[in-house]
């Protein structure tokens, strides 16, 4: 986005984790800043700090007032609300789930403040589409005057050798000629039209070309997962796959990956833990030319050299920025251990797929 273009958007960012909606805000070519952050995970807090010098309120979400929030004066809302409630692993329990009371309760607040944010960008898993917490959020947003576009998108989609799929909300209160649009319908009619259509207002493109006459018709590039891997860190103990997880069950699958592989599947908190079904990828670092699935008896995987990702390719493939000389530069404190780091990463999101998400459609226009 060029200079001329570029907006002054102030943010709040809720349930910030280590930052992954700053860093696509940063990355999104957005003239914007983030006024103030919440999140109850003092760990991640502790990287937030780190990083961006701004320490994230601790205070739970669903006890904050609309005047502390109605004070930042922000003009964007950036959400990333745990993803549980709407996971097999949390039993699907939605509005149940006391881990949904944050984002209820700013939905609830929404309608109070006397300074509504004019834009709104929500991430969480898939099956949110289908949630009762999406259908509120939704009811509220339309209620408001809000125009809705929903999003499935993967990593994978925008040439990043990693499987994250992901379900984003953007939200505005004016919005520029998107596909079939809603805008001569008033308020009640389109929120009643957003409910009714339901997952079926979800696109899972990209680009979009035929709803968004702005976002980027350029082909997209595949980027080699080699270019993410430190080989160094082949001989790094640490990461070294121990023998005793591999032979933990008789039969099982591991999600095997090499270097030459154009895919690798999501990076989940249980990442570099002894639950090896399921987390994230092993990468095969010895013998090569074997091809080996991960099935069957695992004894004949010892000799494959499997190893966990370091913390900084993780990172590296989630498009955090780890280059020393960037200003923003992802680094963690010193006294967080290796299998923290690959927690609060696995928590988190692809900053990429969110900066073109805002620029390309949240702030297009």
């Amino acid at each position: 986005m060029a200079d001329s273009n570029k907006r002054s958007v102030v943010c709040v960012e809720f349930f910030s984790g280590i930052g992954g909606l700053h860093y696509g805000l940063l990355q999104s070519g957005i003239d914007g800043k983030v006024a103030m952050s919440f999140d109850m995970n003092e760990l991640a807090n502790a990287v937030y700090e780190h990083n961006f010098h701004m320490r994230p309120n601790n205070k739970a979400i669903d006890y904050l007032k609309a005047q502390d929030i109605d004070k930042h004066n922000a003009d964007c809302w950036l959400l990333s609300p745990p993803c549980q409630p709407y996971t097999r692993g949390g039993n699907y329990r939605d509005t149940d789930d006391p881990r949904a009371r944050g984002l209820l309760h700013l939905i609830d607040l929404l309608p109070q403040l006397e300074n509504k944010p004019s834009y709104l960008l929500l991430e969480n898993v898939m099956n949110f589409e289908n949630s009762q917490s999406r259908t509120l959020l939704v009811q509220t947003l339309g209620e408001l005057g809000y125009e809705i576009f929903e999003c499935l998108l993967s990593p994978v989609q925008f040439g990043i050798p990693n499987s994250r799929l992901r379900y984003y909300l953007a939200a505005r209160r004016s919005w520029p000629k998107v596909g079939e649009s809603d805008i001569a319908l008033n308020d009640k009619e389109r929120t009643e039209a957003y409910l009714a259509r339901g997952r079926d207002v979800v696109f899972t493109e990209w680009p979009f070309a035929h709803a968004v006459n702005t976002a980027p018709k350029a082909e997209i590039v595949n980027t080699p997962l080699q270019s993410y891997i430190d080989s160094a860190n082949d001989s790094v103990e640490a990461l070294k796959v121990p023998k005793s997880h591999i032979l933990k069950r008789k039969r099982y699958q591991f999600d095997i990956v090499k270097p030459t592989s154009d895919k690798t599947s999501t990076f989940t908190k249980a990442y570099g833990s002894s639950h090896l079904i399921g987390s994230g990828p092993l990468l095969q670092t010895k013998n090569l030319d074997i091809v080996e699935d991960g099935f069957g008896s695992p004894e004949k995987l010892l000799d494959l050299g499997l190893r966990f990702f370091s913390p900084n390719e993780v990172a590296k493939l989630q498009h955090f920025p780890t280059d020393k000389q960037a200003k923003h530069v992802l680094e963690f404190p010193a006294n967080i251990t290796q299998r923290q780091r690959l927690q609060l990463l696995g928590n988190s999101l692809n900053a990429y797929v969110v900066a073109q998400i805002l620029e390309h459609i949240l702030f297009t226009g």
